[in-house]
C-alpha cells in the first residue's frame, strides 16, 4: 500500500483546520471533512499523478483540491510528502516554504 508522510507544517495545518471547523461546523461535520482530506491524501499516495504539477512553486511540487482546501505534495520513491494543506483563499507562494 502506498503511503504519505505529513510534514510538520501539514500537521499544524490539519490541527488548525480541525480547531476552526469544530467552532464553525461542529464535531461531526469536522470529523467527516478531515476524513475526506485523509482519504484524498491516501488516493494521491496511490495515484500521485492525479494532482496538478506546480512548478510555479517549486520543481517537483504537485497539488490537489479537496473541499475548501488544497493539498500540496511532492513525490518520493516509496511515498509522497505532504508539504502542507492550505485553504483555497491562501496564496501558496506565501505559505509553502521548503
Amino acid at each position: 500500500m502506498a503511503k504519505y508522510i505529513l510534514s510538520p507544517e501539514a500537521q499544524k495545518s490539519l490541527r488548525n483546520i480541525r480547531a476552526y471547523s469544530i467552532k464553525k461546523f461542529g464535531t461531526k461535520r469536522t470529523k467527516t471533512y478531515l476524513q475526506s482530506i485523509r482519504k484524498r491524501m491516501q488516493t494521491l499516495a496511490e495515484k500521485p499523478l492525479l494532482g496538478i504539477i506546480r512548478e510555479d512553486l517549486k520543481v517537483g511540487y504537485h497539488s490537489d483540491f479537496v473541499g475548501s482546501h488544497t493539498i500540496y505534495y511532492r513525490l518520493q520513491t516509496t511515498h509522497i510528502d505532504i508539504i502542507d494543506v492550505l485553504h483555497q483563499a491562501m496564496e501558496p507562494s506565501k505559505h509553502i516554504i521548503d
